[in-house]
Parts: structure tokens; sequence; C-alpha cells
């Protein structure tokens, strides 16, 4: 009894690792390697510039803010892999500054790939 549980605990396993690692393919455009596009907002983002600096991304949000006034703040937008991966920063616009300007929520996004160490990531197609 206890054998024919354990085998239906590791089916089970892989199944739902084997399934993971399609889904990650299918969303990201990779195999558990940085991703090749990222699917956020309803957009899609392509690699850029790699090994930017955090200070160098707040440069950036402040020369290219898409609302016409201060920059957009940097947060968090979570992770990638999700729970485990990378984290993902984005400047994102407001939703009445979006809907008034007709802008998408974020021009780039930047996945962290060291200390410190960021690769920007660019809509594809224009806003």
């Amino acid at each position: 009894m206890v054998r024919r549980w354990a085998t239906a605990v590791v089916a089970v396993t892989a199944v739902l690792l084997i399934a993971g690692t399609f889904a990650y393919r299918y969303t990201y455009g990779s195999w558990w390697q940085s991703p090749q596009r990222i699917p956020y907002c309803g957009r899609t983002f392509l690699p850029g510039t790699p090994d930017l600096s955090l200070a160098e991304i707040r440069q950036r949000a402040s020369r290219t803010g898409l609302s016409g006034g201060a920059p957009d703040p940097l947060i968090s937008i979570g992770k990638t892999p999700p729970v485990v991966g990378a984290d993902m920063l984005a400047a994102v616009t407001s939703e009445a500054q979006r809907q008034q300007l007709g802008i998408p929520c974020t021009m780039a996004l930047y996945l962290k790939t060291g200390d410190d160490r960021y690769t920007a990531y660019g809509l594809s197609g224009g806003p």
C-alpha cells in the first residue's frame, strides 16, 4: 500500500515538473534560461541592453518618463520563473495616465541577472 502511494506521488510530481517546464517554454520562449520574451500588461517585451545597474535604470526612467512629468516609480512586478526566479522591475504608469495619454503601462522591464545587474527588456512593437 505504501509503495503504491509513493509511486503515485512520484508520478504526479513528474507530471507537474514536465507541465511546468512546458508552461515556462510557452510563456518565456526558452527552456529555463533567460527569457526570450516576457509577457506583461497585455504586451510582449524582448531582451535589450544587458548589464545595467539600478542607478542606470533610474537614470533612464528619469529621462523617459511616459507621463510627461515626474518619472514613474520603479516597482517589482514579479519573478521569472514565478515564485523562485529573478526579480523583475518596471516603471509602471498609472491607469488614469494610460487612459488619458493612450500609452502602455510601461515601455521597459528590467530582469535582475546578478548583484546590482539587470537586463532591459523593451516593448515589442509600438505603443
